[in-house]
């Protein structure tokens, strides 16, 4: 029943950046220095992606969102945030709604405006049956320094880079467009993202939405290493908190070790 993710999450400053130590070490196949201990904000930005694309293989079709935590890290409101497309104008019920579905980009700076297959992220589409289909990409990136390339995620693999020139519009802001298409097979989720580079080493960065091609013949299916992770860190979980939650709140790891565990049999 979980239905967002924050993609830009409360760790992420426009302050220096604060989270060298990671509480939790990233799996191997994240390839993470440090072996996943410990890192740099790209880093972490790496780490928090990729357990994002973990649950999407899994089928947990979870759109992204983002929070500050502003008042109790030292981070301004606003700082990350989730854009959504409202095409008739702004109103809550509107903007929910389109949050729900998916259609928007999360961002701690740059503003990618992007349409995959001819929509705005958040589209599902059919795919025939047995057979690939080439996916067309295109859109525009606005941002106060130059945004190099936008990669072009498939299934939480970048399949493909896509170099960007930008220039100054009149606005004094960085733009770039770019267009392009990538060859899909089988259920398939696309998204993009794009990376900022800031002075001091710092980064920015702004991720689309996962748009999703099915096809009713061959289902997404989870890495084996993906689903093992996720089991093991339940387990890691029940194993310290039974002692010191509520039965009612160590049930629901419990719930989650479940249904992990179904999907061990699917996994490739």
């Amino acid at each position: 029943g979980i239905d967002l993710y924050e993609l830009a999450n409360n760790h992420l400053w426009r302050t220096e950046y604060g989270i060298t130590n990671f509480n939790v070490p990233a799996p191997a196949f994240m390839n993470l220095p440090d072996a996943g201990r410990s890192g740099g904000e790209r880093d972490w930005i790496n780490y928090t992606f990729n357990t994002y694309y973990t649950l999407l293989n899994c089928g947990f079709r979870m759109r992204p969102t983002a929070g500050t935590a502003s008042g109790v890290h030292p981070v301004p409101l606003g700082f990350g945030r989730v854009y959504v497309h409202c095409p008739r104008g702004f109103t809550y019920d509107d903007w929910i709604k389109g949050l729900n579905a998916g259609r928007s980009f999360v961002t701690t700076g740059p503003m990618l405006l992007a349409e995959i297959n001819g929509e705005v992220p958040g589209g599902k589409f059919t795919m025939t049956s047995g057979k690939s289909q080439r996916v067309k990409i295109s859109g525009t990136v606005l941002s106060e320094k130059p945004v190099r390339a936008i990669e072009v995620i498939a299934n939480g693999a970048t399949v493909q880079t896509i170099p960007l020139k930008t220039k100054r519009n009149r606005d004094g802001a960085y733009e770039a467009r770019f267009k392009a298409s990538v060859k899909i097979a089988g259920t398939s989720w696309l998204a993009l993202r794009c990376w900022e580079e800031r002075d001091g080493g710092r980064i920015r960065f702004a991720h689309t939405a996962p748009s999703w091609f099915d096809d009713s013949t061959a289902p997404l299916r989870p890495r084996r290493e993906e689903v093992n992770w996720l089991v093991e860190r339940m387990k890691q979980e029940i194993a310290t908190n039974t002692s010191v939650l509520s039965p009612e709140a160590v049930a629901e790891y419990q719930q989650a070790l479940e249904a992990y565990q179904t999907l061990e049999r699917d996994a490739r």
